[in-house]
């Protein structure tokens, strides 16, 4: 079947623009149908946004939802006098018919309703005698609509699902756990990261952290374990390396990671955290303490591997409460991390009240507050679920994720790719990288200039200071000037000539040592 994108591609300018309006999507600033069509698709292939134009649809016409389900029992497609004989036709109009009657806003027929909505697009099908029209559900929708047989169990823990979240209050995964490790590589390449006997040195940290998309203060504890999380990861991957006092890289390791496409490197900071047996996250969990007393010890690879396979269960796109997921464990797996059911023998505190909390009916205090840890931190920082405010209180939705669906073992298309925006270079020096570019794209313009700033993109400025470490590291100037130039960047001949006097005065001075 045909993907959205590739329905669009039937849509005039000003369609998609009102398609746009229905979906509560965004294309402002587009000049052209590829433009729109680029920056369109995306958003309307997002879970929730699919479930809430379905929503919309079978609120409006409930009839909607059989026909939903007639051509997802007929994998994704059927004829159009077949499907038109129940749900009505789609009048043929060209476009300047569909400007003036806008039959968007009083659709004749269940059929039109979908397609307005971008549920549904006509296509042809066969050739010669057996050549006819179809009406068709995007490929890369079907997914997050309600299957028939996910209706009786949507979920393998006994949970039910809500209706899904407006945009407004949805929190989705998004690549900042990802761009600070990335920040971390240049961090290290560029600057120094000190040894104290404690760990790293606290001043050196503190100049880490301000450069992180959301820098943060010490006295924050989540941040702080993401901060912990993130170094246990760059660590455990063979990143890093101890020489004498100080942190550098491992050139090997570091390289293969930032030239692998994103995807594969954010599957890899999953696999590392989730098969590692020395990050121990009910340790790790702010609220609690881990005494050391008794001969107790817990098993963190196997509570992970046991929470994610419950996670796992969850259908994907659907959304679910904190409270109720927390519920539904605690029904079918309340042992999930104590296989052997000793809930005497732990000496876990509660850091608010300095109470032991031993006894299952401490449960809740212990378990449950490690779930609700994992659900917005690590699980969240790294992609594996979407969080959402509730309207009231503080029972979090949640929403396993494109990229969490497919690491946990569900057949799902993977999310689009964000649309990649070109590095620019300023009159000022200023070199300007959108969160969006490579990581192996931004390491190398650590190397030759000076961070600056690091919301809304990335920015960095050329000095001389820069560009003296650049050449003391083994970068020349017309490698730097290659880089600038390069992938139809255009660099201002301001910039390009201060390269080039630099590189004369750089010349000259070596000669002068000689």
């Amino acid at each position: 079947m045909p993907t959205t994108a590739q329905m669009l591609a039937e849509y005039p300018l000003f369609l998609l623009e009102v398609l746009a309006e229905l979906r509560s999507a965004d294309v402002d600033g587009v000049r052209t149908r590829e433009e729109a069509i680029e920056q369109l698709a995306p958003q309307l292939t997002e879970p929730t946004n699919v479930q809430m134009a379905y929503q919309d649809v079978v609120d409006d016409r409930p009839d909607a939802e059989e026909a939903v389900r007639l051509l997802l029992r007929e994998h994704g497609e059927l004829a159009e006098a077949q499907f038109s004989r129940q749900f009505g036709a789609i009048r043929h109009m060209g476009p300047a018919k569909l400007e003036r009657e806008a039959p968007w806003l009083n659709p004749e027929s269940i059929a039109e309703l979908l397609y307005y909505y971008g549920l549904i697009g006509r296509g042809y099908k066969g050739a010669g005698e057996k050549a006819h029209t179809i009406i068709y559900l995007p490929s890369d929708i079907t997914p997050w609509l309600p299957h028939p047989q996910s209706e009786a169990a949507a979920s393998g823990l006994p949970l039910t699902p809500v209706a899904p979240p407006p945009v407004a209050r949805q929190l989705l995964a998004d690549d900042s756990f990802l761009n600070d490790a990335g920040t971390l590589l240049g961090f290290v390449r560029a600057e120094r990261l000190r040894l104290t006997p404690q760990g790293p040195h606290p001043e050196d940290i503190d100049r880490l952290v301000q450069r992180f998309i959301l820098p943060f203060r010490s006295d924050e504890p989540d941040l702080v374990v993401r901060l912990a999380l993130l170094l246990h990861l760059a660590n455990r991957m063979g990143w890093l390396r101890r020489d004498g006092d100080v942190v550098r890289l491992t050139g090997n390791r570091v390289s293969a990671f930032l030239e692998q496409p994103r995807p594969e490197q954010w599957r890899a900071l999953f696999e590392a955290w989730r098969d590692s047996p020395e990050w121990n996250d009910l340790c790790r969990t702010p609220a609690l303490e881990c005494a050391d007393t008794g001969s107790w010890k817990n098993d963190p690879l196997q509570t992970r591997r046991a929470l994610l396979r419950l996670i796992g269960q969850l259908a994907p796109g659907y959304w679910y409460t904190q409270d109720d997921l927390i519920r539904a464990i605690r029904t079918v797996e309340p042992d999930f991390q104590r296989p052997t059911g000793n809930y005497d023998t732990w000496y876990i505190r509660n850091n608010s009240t300095n109470e032991f909390l031993k006894g299952f009916e401490q449960w809740d205090g212990v378990e449950g507050v490690l779930i609700r840890f994992l659900l917005r931190g690590p699980l969240y920082w790294l992609n594996v679920i979407d969080l959402a405010e509730p309207a009231a209180g503080d029972n979090l939705l949640l929403s396993l994720g494109r990229w969490g669906a497919r690491w946990l073992g569900h057949d799902t298309p993977p999310p689009d790719a964000p649309p990649l925006h070109r590095i620019t270079v300023a009159e000022d020096f200023t070199v300007t990288v959108p969160h969006t570019a490579p990581l192996a794209e931004r390491f190398r313009v650590e190397r030759f200039a000076e961070w600056q700033r690091s919301y809304p993109d990335y920015v960095y400025r050329i000095t001389q200071r820069s560009l003296r470490r650049a050449v003391e590291g083994g970068i020349t100037v017309a490698q730097i000037r290659q880089f600038l130039t390069g992938q139809g960047r255009q660099a201002p001949p301001r910039v390009l000539a201060a390269l080039e006097r630099f590189a004369v005065d750089d010349g000259e001075q070596a000669a002068n040592k000689q």
